[in-house]
């Protein structure tokens, strides 16, 4: 399960959807439409998953960066904030 995966079953599904108006297939339509809601679908359950992820890392890199902090650990306080960082990036891209 992926995005990629997800947006090409969406396309499949439209392009079978298109023919099937254009031959007046009804069952290639229907087809197509069903194929294209589960590609869209997937798309939609990878990026919210990738979100909750996303959101995860961002706040255990805040405790691990403000732990570090408070402990005057460098390292960890620098692991956390990369952890930190990569969460928002992930969470921004999966909006």
């Amino acid at each position: 399960m992926s995005k990629t995966s997800g947006h090409m079953e969406a396309m499949k599904g439209s392009v079978k959807e298109t023919i099937g108006k254009v031959t007046g297939n009804q069952s290639m339509r229907t087809e197509g439409a069903a194929q294209n809601a589960a590609g869209n679908a997937e798309v939609e359950a990878v990026t919210a998953k990738n979100h909750a992820e996303g959101t995860v890392d961002h706040a255990t890199g805040n405790i691990k960066k403000n732990v570090g902090s408070a402990l005057g650990n460098e390292r960890m306080q620098a692991e956390g904030a990369s952890t930190e960082m990569h969460g928002k990036a992930t969470k921004a891209m999966n909006q």
